[in-house]
């Protein structure tokens, strides 16, 4: 069995620290999307969207010693630093790294690194440690440790889009990624200990795949989920306003998600 990876508190289970609680409108408060997740046995960002490289420095996080990225989909507030991330580890780092790198996403994800290696000049994907890529379709799993898995669900977003479950030692933390309502993901998301939910407009609205503030309520409290976090705004936020909103429906937790925000779970 392999030892946890080294400065792991081994009394938490889960730590979830906020990269991007924003869009891809420019925000000065809030980067594009992004989650970085340290388990004992792995460390996964979760979407790489404008700001969040640096924000992985700005909040002191592990990010040389990242074993995996989850990729939810290809919208460029969600991968739109994922070619600068692959060049810090080649020559960002304070020492050579030869561990391995997974990128996990959804089918199409090779597409998506050809077209970055040849926009590139033939140089991203030429790296000095061990790449790998790992696409998955709805309802697969992969093992990112010894103590835990990672599964995916279909959203209703764009025709690849999917959400993320991390169990690890009987917790767990899921994503929706950016999705309409869906009954699957309430399946899906079934008892979590977290919920990150997108929670892009105040009023529901039809010609969009995203979620209002009702519909995130809706999806975790049919989930039955302990804490939800609230991220993803395309409007100007008044927390206590949103939370007001938000336990008209859920009666668990609920968090405001706001960069720099760390949550753990033991």
């Amino acid at each position: 069995m392999k030892p946890p990876i080294e400065s792991v508190n081994l009394k938490t289970i889960m730590k979830l620290t906020i990269l991007g609680s924003g869009t891809i409108v420019p925000d000065g408060s809030r980067n594009s999307s992004g989650y970085f997740v340290e388990l004992p046995d792995a460390r996964i960002m979760l979407d790489c969207g404008a700001g969040t490289l640096h924000a992985l420095a700005r909040y002191q996080l592990p990010w040389e010693q990242m074993t995996h990225l989850f990729v939810s989909h290809f919208h460029a507030d969600h991968i739109g630093e994922l070619a600068s991330l692959l060049f810090a580890f080649s020559y960002g780092t304070k020492t050579t790294r030869s561990k391995p790198f997974t990128i996990i996403g959804p089918h199409g994800l090779q597409g998506v690194l050809d077209a970055l290696e040849t926009a590139f000049g033939g140089k991203l994907l030429k790296t000095k440690f061990p790449l790998n890529m790992r696409m998955l379709g709805p309802d697969e799993a992969l093992q990112l440790g010894n103590e835990s898995e990672l599964s995916v669900c279909k959203t209703l977003h764009t025709a690849e889009s999917l959400a993320v479950r991390i169990d690890a030692n009987n917790h767990s933390l899921c994503y929706t990624g950016d999705t309409a309502y869906s009954e699957a993901l309430v399946d899906f998301f079934n008892g979590a200990d977290a919920l990150i939910s997108e929670c892009s407009f105040r009023e529901p609205r039809d010609y969009v795949r995203h979620l209002s503030v009702s519909e995130a309520a809706r999806l975790a409290a049919r989930a039955n989920v302990s804490t939800l976090i609230l991220t993803h705004f395309y409007f100007d936020v008044d927390e206590e306003h949103l939370e007001a909103e938000v336990q008209k429906e859920y009666s668990g937790n609920i968090i405001v998600g706001r960069d720099g925000y760390s949550l753990e779970l033991k």
